[in-house]
């Protein structure tokens, strides 16, 4: 029964990398068509479609997810979702913040990071360094991602440590995971986290319309109608927030921590060559380099293991 839920869990969170690959094109394409209309008003317009994504995710999985309502209401059901939501929040936000400085490549590589920070992180709270086998594959996938789109230009400035903070959050965020999903209903954790970010968000936008006031009512009832922002907010809502992060929350108790975000490092895989099939980027030496030592570092945490044991 465990090996069984082993693998419906790797499933279900490559399912998780693939939907994560097209959201980055998402967040893209609404950030860029909101700009032209509003104008420079990044906290405003992060603030809307966070507030639109995880919306959207609150109102809907009570809905079509039965299960996210069993325990929903306990005290301690919302106590874990908050700290759910607490990284999540923060994580995005610092994401969206710092591609407003740095290129997809470098915020690629940065976000990457937490594949090592897990690994770090888990290590700390165990007191137990990670294996030989975890380390080799810590180093090659974030290898893999930082050059998937060819060698990072770092200088270090503050949208480049934002994501760098945003990686570390993410790590927090997998490693919360696997602790408050073993204590509480995965499913309601999701959905309660979910309304927490959407009131985080909602704070977010408030405070950055009265950055902006000269934003009216009008453009943001415009924006809210043009396809280019509103079609994006609502695929990352349904299928990032509520499709994604479920599965996510559901299933990702049946690995380690540090499995988990080698397994999720094959996100940037997915986003290039969705990116590739679109027409935003061209096949070359890096991307086949790149995404060759990402599918190698998880192959190597899925069969070497198996093959010391005997298993293969």
């Amino acid at each position: 029964m465990e090996k069984q839920s082993g693998k419906k869990a790797l499933i279900a969170l490559l399912v998780v990398t693939v939907i994560w690959g097209w959201t980055f094109s998402w967040m893209k394409e609404a950030i860029d068509t909101a700009t032209v209309q509003l104008g420079e008003a990044l906290p405003f317009i992060v603030g809307l479609f966070m507030t639109i994504r995880f919306g959207i995710a609150s109102l809907l999985m009570p809905i079509v997810v039965p299960g996210s309502r069993v325990n929903a209401f306990e005290g301690s059901t919302w106590r874990d979702g908050g700290i759910l939501a607490f990284f999540l929040l923060a994580g995005f936000l610092l994401q969206m913040f710092g591609l407003d400085g740095v290129d997809p490549a470098v915020s690629a590589f940065l976000t990457s990071l937490y594949v090592a920070f897990t690994a770090i992180i888990a290590a700390l709270m165990s007191r137990k360094l990670p294996g030989a086998v975890a380390v080799i594959g810590v180093a090659m996938v974030t290898v893999g991602a930082a050059f998937i789109s060819g060698p990072p230009q770092l200088s270090f400035d503050l949208p480049e440590w934002l994501t760098v903070l945003c990686a570390v959050l993410f790590a927090g965020h997998i490693v919360a995971t696997d602790k408050v999903t073993r204590r509480s209903t995965p499913l309601a954790v999701a959905w309660t986290s979910f309304v927490w970010v959407t009131a985080g968000s909602a704070v977010l936008l408030a405070i950055g319309w009265s950055l902006q006031p000269s934003i009216s009512v009008s453009l943001v009832a415009t924006l809210m109608t043009t396809k280019g922002f509103i079609v994006p907010a609502v695929l990352a809502g349904v299928l990032g927030s509520l499709v994604a992060l479920s599965l996510l929350t559901n299933f990702q108790k049946y690995l380690s921590p540090v499995r988990a975000a080698i397994l999720y490092s094959l996100e940037p895989v997915w986003a290039a060559l969705i990116a590739l099939a679109v027409g935003q980027v061209s096949l070359d030496g890096w991307l086949l380099f790149g995404g060759a030592l990402l599918l190698v570092g998880n192959l190597w945490m899925e069969i070497w293991p198996r093959m010391r044991r005997g298993g293969v």
